[in-house]
């Protein structure tokens, strides 16, 4: 699957600038920060080895090319997102207990749980000071870029933490479920685009269609990971078919298949929930109970609503039509990304 040229065109500017962040030689917590990047192995080693796509930083200068051109300080910014983007996973595969990202052993893994749970926060840090480094001539914006970055960090942390209330609870309705994950990963996606923004356009209206362009996003984006976390195939996502499942995640098709059932098939459902482990026919039950209820056509149908409703608020912007052709692209690929 060939990416989309928006999450080609910005990656060497803002990893340069990332490199430059992490660049410390004299501290483990930095080699650690290195390797979650996939730019070192566990030894030290310089290596390139697989890493994120980078969406987030991508969406943050290509918004800030589409509304203003100049990328200099929409590089800093950018690099700050994607900062925090990785101090989070670094912190929820520590909660999730997730072993392998991007096809090799998580930090907590090789380090500890301790050691990684500081290199998350130093990743945090190092997002916050390369914003206060940025030379701003108006003190103004200087500050609402750091509280926009600030409140979605916030909220994102509070996503996370109903996540994990969620996995305790027997049933999850939907809004709630959604209000969850316009925390949890709506936030910093959302901030993206409004940062990449921010920096050059005070127009209300244009402003508010970036807004929604984000908010939608951010939906749609979470519940094809989530789409993903049950019937993405290993070779791709690098975790089983049923990894939410085993894992007892409340995502999005646990979630409509226990509003839809009742009875002694919820009960099912429920049993296998509330076990200490799930075992391969456990998953295979769920599956089955999903396939039954077209649990996975439900959720590629609200992604592709959303998708929808990000690209006709970012059609709403007027910006030049090659950068509608390029949201476009991006849409299309995240309707059926498999990674």
């Amino acid at each position: 699957m060939k990416d989309p040229n928006i999450l080609i065109r910005y990656k060497d500017k803002f990893e340069n600038e990332l490199r430059n962040c992490l660049s410390n030689s004299h501290s483990q917590a930095y080699s650690m920060l290195r390797y979650c990047m996939g730019w070192e192995d566990m030894d030290g080693n310089v290596l390139q080895a697989p890493s994120g796509k980078g969406l987030r930083p991508s969406l943050c200068l290509f918004v800030s090319e589409a509304t203003g051109k100049n990328l200099d300080k929409s590089i800093q910014v950018a690099t700050s997102i994607e900062l925090i983007h990785n101090f989070s996973l670094i912190h929820d595969e520590i909660q999730d207990l997730d072993q392998v990202r991007h096809h090799r052993p998580t930090l907590w893994t090789i380090w500890g749980k301790h050691k990684s749970l500081i290199a998350g926060n130093l990743m945090q840090v190092a997002a916050h000071k390369n914003i206060d480094s940025i030379q701003f001539n108006d003190e103004q914006l200087k500050s609402s870029v750091s509280i926009l970055l600030g409140n979605a960090c916030i909220k994102m942390i509070e996503g996370q933490t109903l996540d994990l209330l969620f996995e305790k609870q027997d049933s999850i309705e939907l809004e709630d479920y959604l209000h969850m994950i316009s925390l949890k990963t709506g936030a910093l996606l959302r901030a993206s685009l409004n940062l990449g923004a921010i920096l050059n356009v005070k127009d209300t209206y244009l402003l508010s269609c970036i807004d929604q362009a984000g908010e939608a996003l951010g939906y749609a984006f979470q519940i094809r990971d989530d789409v993903l976390g049950v019937w993405g195939s290993q070779e791709t996502t690098g975790k089983p078919v049923g990894a939410d499942i085993r894992r007892k995640k409340k995502s999005l098709p646990i979630v409509h298949a226990m509003s839809r059932e009742s009875g002694k098939i919820l009960n099912r459902l429920n049993d296998i929930y509330s076990r200490i482990e799930v075992t391969d026919a456990d998953v295979d039950t769920v599956l089955n109970i999903m396939d039954d209820l077209k649990t996975r056509e439900y959720a590629e149908m609200l992604t592709k609503k959303y998708l929808q409703t990000a690209l006709k608020s970012f059609r709403d912007t007027k910006v030049e039509k090659k950068f509608q052709e390029e949201f476009k692209e991006l849409i299309d690929f995240l309707a059926i990304r498999n990674y």
